[in-house]
């Protein structure tokens, strides 16, 4: 895909509100979701990277759409921004890169299977790795880990290159240690175009 059309997307991608809250996911990515939680059945989605909650606000409203009365989101950042309640949201103040201080072991045993993670922090390579490395001791066969933002590395504006190909130079150095666990979801990152997502080759399945 032409970066001018990702320039244009991003514009409107930043521009978008769910339900009056700002909700920054691609229009690429909301149907590859919808996909994800109609085949996974996910249980829990655990969001590292909250900004407003307009994305786990929309991850509650799917999953309880596609009949999970039970499922829980759970959102991580370091910031807190979000001014609304959801009894199905857990909004946790934490850092990327120390998720074992918020995330423990009977938090998430609590949380009902299958999990969907949403790596959504800094799109830095060095919160990127922290957030891979640390769900890699907990991901079970069938969960996924999503790493958002990889587009950065293709959007023009100055501002995009701090990131340095963060998130996708954290899922490159992640597959080379641990490939194989992990599959890429080429149905969901290649379904409109090779790579035609803002997560390139991001959406890996545990096997």
């Amino acid at each position: 895909m032409p970066d001018a059309v990702f320039d244009r997307m991003q514009q409107g991608t930043m521009r978008t509100v769910y339900r009056g809250v700002p909700f920054f996911k691609s229009p690429f990515d909301i149907a590859l979701y919808l996909q994800l939680l109609s085949r996974q059945r996910t249980g829990t989605v655990i969001e590292i990277g909250t900004k407003f909650g307009g994305s786990a606000l929309w991850f509650a409203d799917m999953l309880t759409a596609h009949g999970n009365r039970d499922g829980r989101v759970v959102s991580v950042d370091i910031e807190h921004l979000v001014d609304f309640d959801d009894a199905r949201i857990d909004f946790l103040h934490g850092d990327a890169n120390s998720l074992d201080k918020v995330l423990t072991k009977d938090l998430l045993a609590r949380c009902p299977r299958p999990f969907l993670v949403v790596e959504d922090s800094s799109h830095q390579y060095r919160e990127t790795t922290a957030v891979l490395n640390y769900f890699h001791d907990h991901l079970r066969t069938g969960d996924y880990i999503v790493v958002e933002d990889g587009v950065v590395s293709r959007l023009s504006g100055e501002q995009y290159r701090r990131y340095d190909h963060g998130p996708n130079r954290g899922v490159a150095d992640f597959l080379d240690r641990h490939g194989v666990d992990y599959e890429i979801d080429t149905d969901l990152c290649d379904r409109y175009g090779h790579n035609a997502t803002y997560n390139p080759n991001g959406w890996l399945r545990r096997r």
